[in-house]
């Protein structure tokens, strides 16, 4: 899913009009700065729907600017909660003569990562922070049971 038309943050209320906009705004208040870029709402739609389960996995495409300012936020919600496990951070984009600087992003449920592989501008990485930049951070939240522990236990000292 792409971003046309680009709209950033403070375009929103010119392009899509006064009561369009404060009702999206209305809608995703305490979700998203004001300030965000149209595409955000999207990333944040699809946040919503991978902790629903409705959803396991999505790639879409932003303007540079989701990795910074008010936009950073919506790919923050999405770091802590799920994973970014594949990212191009400055992809050129030509559409209909219009030349722009794109970010793709790949997010998915814990445990739903394609091939268990983690890409930045297609170079394996540990992780992948909110400035689509590498994350060596631990990420406890994305631990999961070991099926080879099944029936072992343990009760530490007594």
């Amino acid at each position: 899913m792409g971003n046309p038309p680009f709209l950033g943050g403070s375009k929103l209320r010119r392009g899509l009009g006064d009561q369009y906009a404060e009702k999206l705004w209305r809608c995703y208040s305490g979700r998203l700065p004001g300030a965000s870029d149209l595409v955000c709402y999207w990333f944040e739609k699809t946040r919503a729907e991978l902790a629903s389960g409705r959803l396991s996995r999505a790639g879409l495409v932003a303007t540079q600017g989701i990795r910074k300012g008010a936009s950073r936020m919506v790919l923050e919600s999405i770091s802590a909660s799920h994973r970014i496990y594949a990212a191009w951070s400055d992809e050129p984009w030509i559409n209909e003569g219009a030349a722009v600087r794109v970010s793709l992003v790949c997010f998915a449920a814990s445990g739903k990562i394609p091939h268990g592989l983690t890409t930045l501008d297609g170079n394996q990485v540990d992780g992948i922070d909110a400035t689509l930049t590498e994350s060596k951070e631990f990420r406890l939240h994305e631990a999961a049971r070991l099926a080879e522990n099944l029936g072992a236990c343990f009760m530490g000292s007594s």
